[in-house]
């Protein structure tokens, strides 16, 4: 074992500069000779290929390489997985290159044996592979010259600046007209437009007005339809999460937006003008059952809604009809309104207080340029303290960890000369802030105890918000490490966490609690074969109550549950040493595609409720960037022309980030690289990138406070304020929780 480490300890020592390849582990550089290594298992030595050939040496691929004899099994299996990620990963670049980069299919620039599948998402038919040829003729003779590494012609080389600056001008001054807002020049279709004009050449009209609103919009409909069979097929093997979102656009206009969540992709199914329409419970439950029965009740395992009274009611009747599937919150919805609760005025007064005060002092920072610029520049290194968060009530949160993390830094500016010397250090709003944070002794004590309080719930909001992982294996258990979490952090002691944990279980049994997320932590082998986990006949009771529900057929029922006693014994290959190993390393999914061939039934079972996500705030994020379809200037558009629009219009911005991510089938949700701050001092983008999450970090927080010492945070930051007593914070503690409910019951 010591020669083992030994050896790997000296590979890595001789790995190249930069070099973060876990391959390195299992090799030596081979010293003098370039591009060689040697297998520390066999001891032979590949010479060239560098630390490619290796993988294939070790995952006993033959061909260019001969294969690893002494390589141990579990290693051999991962090195297989990694080369198989290397192939996908081809294959993504040639499709990204097919579907966005080049507007005439497949570019030029790729392999010769691309994948063709890219092509297979038009419309069938010998015109259209007549019309195919044609493109990939126009796409030889005609190739996008901004392509990375690709040479430009002639003609654009000997352009003057001047040539290009009156182009940049020309698309500038149309920009400006029709009012296009500037992070449009950010889509992957900007430049392949461009690309598409210049191919063609002088002469080229653009499209009319007609056109637009006319074949090319149903084109395009057909294009984005044809796109999304592939995820619509998947859906009968992992079913899918229905989604519906209510949103009210520029002209208060009520739209109920229906999405489709799956492993494969979501998709965006339609938009329902509700204007005239009541939204009680009978009228949402007609909207919905015609949904459900387009989606198909077959593939539907949940339909998540609202948590309003009447979303609530029509999705519970909608199940009680149906009898197939579960209607589900929004968790993300359920953890903010937890949120929300524990700043109510009415029961936590000062936290209110305390609210109030930071949002004081970032509106103060942010209202005032010359203020902003000061902290910027000499005191947070360019970063900010804060940035929109996943909820309303996150946000209020999360300023507050941010300004703590940042204490040092604002109590340094407020006593710098530059700030002295300013008029803004006279005003008597900057005196009021210099007072908050500099002579306020009870202000950072307090921030203090709401980060302690709240971090644990924000990290499961972040959980939930998850975007590429489906997360329902994870909820259950993360809900109850984040309370016993937040009773650790105020050392057990009763009176001053039990209010907030009463707040919490309100919510979880009213709302968020569901056999669903039960089930999803029992059939989840690195939760439930966890030595502290200590609700196994909890969960097992509600996965048979899933069983019932999702499973009609009986002899189906009867195969799952005898199936289920080999999983829970670890027998066969549950048992395997692999598949022990690998229970809390892989995703739950890929370890039951793996390790689940002699339960079939079960594993089908397990999949499908594996496989779906918890929330729905994630898909909702982007609703704004259809103001301009829902605005006054498209007022004239029939309602299915508009509708088109829409579809087509958010489907393709699913799919330019389905096709650009890079999904790892073996990576698990990990917390251990969470960063809570990334969302507030990093900068936002179109599609926030979901950070990779881990259950470990909602019991070891990044910024957590230190539950040895109430008065101090480990953030980094000196801390000469006053004691604060907890118990101040709450009004009473005999309060009834439920009390928090009643506007969403």
């Amino acid at each position: 074992m010591s020669s083992c480490q030994s050896n790997n300890a000296i590979s890595t020592a001789l790995a190249p500069t930069r070099s973060e390849d876990p391959t390195w582990a299992h090799a030596r550089v081979v010293p003098g000779a370039r591009n060689s290594t040697q297998c520390i298992y066999c001891s032979k030595t590949i010479r060239g290929g560098g630390i490619t050939r290796l993988k294939y040496h070790l995952a006993g691929i033959s061909g260019d390489v001969e294969a690893c004899r002494k390589v141990p099994d579990d290693i051999k299996w991962q090195m297989k997985e990694v080369v198989n990620e290397l192939k996908n990963n081809r294959q993504k670049k040639r499709k990204i290159n097919s579907k966005i980069g080049s507007p005439y299919g497949d570019s030029p620039y790729d392999d010769n044996d691309g994948d063709k599948e890219g092509h297979s998402h038009g419309s069938k038919g010998k015109g259209n592979e007549e019309n195919g040829k044609s493109m990939e003729a126009l796409n030889r003779f005609f190739a996008p010259r901004t392509a990375l590494g690709s040479q430009p012609t002639i003609k654009s080389s000997m352009c003057s600046k001047e040539m290009i600056g009156k182009a940049n001008m020309s698309i500038a001054n149309w920009w400006y007209d029709a009012n296009i807002p500037f992070n449009a020049a950010q889509s992957k279709f900007y430049q392949p437009a461009i690309d598409a004009i210049a191919a063609i050449g002088p002469g080229f009209k653009g499209p009319s007005l007609h056109e637009l609103r006319g074949n090319l919009l149903k084109n395009s409909v057909n294009e984005v339809q044809n796109y999304l069979l592939d995820i619509k097929k998947s859906w009968e093997e992992s079913g899918c999460s229905l989604m519906s979102d209510g949103w009210t656009n520029q002209k208060q206009q009520p739209i109920i937006n229906f999405l489709v969540y799956s492993p494969k992709g979501t998709i965006f199914l339609k938009s329902i003008d509700a204007s005239g329409l009541r939204k009680d419970s009978e009228t949402l439950f007609n909207i919905f059952d015609e949904i459900v029965q387009e989606v198909g009740v077959e593939n539907i395992v949940q339909f998540i809604t609202d948590n309003d009274a009447s979303y609530k009611a029509a999705g519970k009747k909608l199940q009680q009809k149906y009898g197939s599937f579960f209607w589900s919150p929004c968790a993300a919805r359920c953890i903010d309104l937890m949120l929300e609760s524990f700043s109510d005025p009415k029961h936590f007064p000062i936290m209110d207080e305390t609210i109030k005060k930071t949002r004081k002092i970032t509106k103060f920072i942010y209202n005032h340029d010359w203020v902003l610029a000061l902290m910027r520049k000499d005191f947070t290194k360019g970063r900010d303290l804060c940035h929109p968060a996943i909820t309303r009530f996150a946000t209020k949160f999360l300023s507050i960890q941010c300004l703590v993390l940042f204490k040092k830094e604002l109590r340094q500016m407020f006593t710098c000369d530059k700030w002295v010397a300013s008029s803004y250090s006279k005003s008597s709003i900057g005196k009021e802030i210099v007072g908050i944070v500099l002579e306020d002794k009870e202000f950072w004590p307090q921030c203090q105890f709401i980060v302690k309080i709240s971090e644990p719930l924000v990290r499961v909001l972040q959980l939930v918000d998850e975007k590429e992982k489906p997360t329902m294996g994870y909820l259950y258990d993360a809900m109850e490490r984040a309370k016993e979490n937040i009773k650790a952090r105020f050392k057990n002691k009763v009176t001053t966490y039990m209010p907030f944990i009463k707040i919490i279980d309100a919510m979880w049994d009213k709302q968020l609690h569901s056999p669903l997320n039960a089930a999803g932590c029992f059939l989840n082998p690195g939760i439930y074969f966890s030595l502290c986990f200590e609700k196994k006949s909890e969960v097992s009771r509600e996965f048979m109550t899933c069983v019932i529900k999702l499973e009609l057929d009986l002899a189906k029922q009867d195969i799952i549950i005898e199936q289920l006693e080999l999983y829970k014994n670890a027998v066969g290959d549950f048992g395997h040493s692999l598949a022990i190993r690998n229970r809390g390393k892989i995703r739950p999914v890929s370890w039951w595609e793996n390790f689940g061939n002699e339960a079939p039934t079960l594993q089908k079972f397990a999949i499908r409720i594996l496989s779906q996500c918890c929330s729905a705030t994630n898909r909702e994020r982007n609703w704004n960037t259809f103001e301009f379809i829902h605005s006054k200037k498209r007022n004239r558009l029939e309602h299915k022309r508009l509708n088109d629009l829409v579809f087509v219009r958010y489907n393709l911005k699913l799919r330019e980030r389905n096709i650009k991510k890079e999904r790892d089938v073996l990576d698990p949700i990990n917390f251990e690289n969470i960063d809570l701050m990334e969302k507030w001092v990093g900068e936002e983008s179109e599609f926030i990138d979901g950070e990779d999450l881990d259950l470990e970090s909602i019991e070891e927080p990044l910024a957590s406070p230190n539950i040895e010492d109430d008065d101090n945070v480990d953030l980094d930051v000196d801390d000469d304020g006053g004691d604060c007593d907890e118990n101040i914070l709450i009004n009473s503690s005999n309060f009834d929780p439920y009390c928090f409910l009643n506007e969403n019951e």
